[in-house]
């Protein structure tokens, strides 16, 4: 049933935006009493964190997608990661911008979800440099782990939605390819930095 709340008002945040989204609206979109829903989230705060949460959890699976689409060549499958975390964040800019403003807002006030989404991606660049590499990442390295950490702050860009809202270097897709080859060229960290 939670999911079907989440659903119905993550509708109604995407058509009138969260603040003038009311929690008996959503009840009623949902056939239900606001005094059931209560039983299923604590408040509206509740509802906006679950809905922040499936948006990352669907963008992440669209990465997923892409990474799998790009083929077996490492910086391929970097970039495909990348570009398909800049293409998702625009899209919801502009097909639903009130969702990429709860987002945002929900990011900013909820730091547990902001880390575990970093965390996420971090996780799948880790992953595309040992499936590659084998479990010690790129040879001559201190492993998949500390690479996949600098990769990830060198694109920070093009990971948060501020950034890619506010566009302080210009487009960032057209960086990604130029980053990440500079990046996978030069993956040596000496072992007593920390990453």
């Amino acid at each position: 049933m939670s999911a079907e709340i989440a659903a119905g008002a993550r509708s109604r945040f995407q058509r009138f935006g969260y603040a003038k989204t009311s929690m008996q609206e959503i009840a009623d979109d949902c056939g239900m009493s606001a005094a059931n829903l209560y039983r299923y989230f604590d408040g509206k705060p509740a509802l906006a964190v679950a809905v922040a949460a499936a948006e990352q959890a669907a963008q992440l699976r669209k990465c997923d997608e892409a990474v799998q689409a790009a083929g077996a060549e490492l910086a391929a499958r970097l970039i495909a990661l990348f570009h398909a975390l800049i293409d998702t964040s625009r899209s919801q800019m502009k097909q639903a911008p009130l969702l990429f403003e709860l987002g945002l807002n929900v990011a900013r006030e909820t730091p547990e979800l902001r880390e575990r989404f970093l965390t996420a991606v971090e996780t799948r660049i880790e992953s595309i440099l040992k499936n590659e590499t084998g479990e010690h990442g790129v040879p001559g390295s201190d492993g998949a782990k500390r690479q996949a950490r600098l990769i990830l702050t060198a694109c920070a860009s093009f990971v948060l939605p501020w950034l890619l809202q506010n566009v302080p270097f210009g487009d960032p897709r057209p960086k990604v390819t130029p980053l990440i080859r500079c990046l996978l060229s030069g993956m040596t960290v000496p072992s007593n930095q920390p990453a």
